[in-house]
């Protein structure tokens, strides 16, 4: 089970110290049709460790993974990418944070990633942004035609004026 499926999911039977140790040590990966996807530790951040996610070394997006104690020998881990507030940008943070959790889990537990699994969880990400997304879509589609007019008038006005050929 990935974080989100869960109360607990995100919750492992293991002293924060530990958790950390393992997190930072690791580069997992799992395989996903015809790629691969690695995550490797990038370093200490402020409030917990920073990892990357890479496709095939393609390209890579870096996040937080941040650490709680739950209990005396229990850790809450949790991904966190960031929150840009436009609905496509969010729904690829949320396909991150779902691969790191659930690469987390792998490290952590042995459990071998569920690409199909995680496929389905991305889907339903897009099928719950697409209402958001084809708002921001139309909207940026108003504006750009919108200053599209305003541009044709002042090319008008600036004719008439005698400033334009």
């Amino acid at each position: 089970m990935l974080s989100a499926c869960g109360a607990d999911a995100d919750v492992y039977a293991i002293p924060l110290a530990e958790a950390k140790a393992r997190i930072a040590s690791t580069k997992a990966s799992y395989k996903a049709g015809s790629q691969t996807r690695w995550m490797r530790s990038a370093g200490v951040a402020a409030d917990g460790l920073r990892v990357k996610l890479s496709n095939a070394g393609t390209y890579s997006s870096s996040c937080v993974v941040r650490f709680e104690t739950v209990g005396s020998d229990k850790t809450r881990i949790t991904p966190d990418c960031g929150d840009t507030g436009a609905a496509i940008t969010d729904a690829g943070v949320q396909f991150f944070e779902r691969e790191i959790a659930a690469l987390v889990r792998q490290t952590l537990t042995g459990e071998p990633v569920d690409a199909e699994l995680l496929g389905r969880e991305m889907a339903a990400i897009v099928i719950k942004s697409f209402p958001k997304m084809q708002k921001e879509g139309f909207e940026a589609d108003e504006k750009w035609v919108e200053a599209q007019k305003e541009a044709a008038i002042q090319r008008a006005e600036d004719q008439k004026a005698g400033w334009a050929d």
